[in-house]
């Protein structure tokens, strides 16, 4: 699964921002477009097994999904695309065209894939008795 690599260079890249920053790391959120071809459920399981022994153990992997918006270049139509949706759409590249003409659109969202926030948990001191 290619979903383990995107995990593995996420954790890479973000581990060493991370070390200015003190506290818990209580989520990482990451941004997926709807044609990323990448399984939700594996990027989580793969998170937390490549997290253990690092800074972001514990800390959940959000995903916030981006839809697939696009423009046709023959009637102009700007949307959503026509395309299926169904479990093998994982498996294949989705053929996108026009819901209104039926032509070759642009892609304008649904290809992203980067981290958007990463929320610190500050490590309030003991309180004296």
């Amino acid at each position: 699964m290619h979903e383990y690599s995107v995990v593995s260079e996420l954790i890479s890249a973000l581990l060493p921002k991370l070390e200015e920053h003190a506290g818990r790391i209580g989520a990482v959120v990451l941004v997926k477009g709807e044609l990323r071809i990448l399984s939700d459920t594996a990027l989580k399981n793969a998170f937390e097994l490549l997290a253990r022994g690092t800074r972001l153990e514990g800390a959940e992997l959000v995903i916030e999904p981006v839809e697939v918006r696009v423009c046709c270049r023959a009637c102009g139509y700007e949307g959503a695309a026509d395309h299926v949706r169904e479990e093998s759409f994982h498996f294949a590249i989705p053929i996108l065209s026009c819901p209104a003409c039926g032509a070759e659109v642009d892609v304008e969202t649904g290809r992203e894939l980067y981290v958007d926030r990463v929320t610190i948990r500050s490590e309030a001191p003991a309180e004296a008795p």
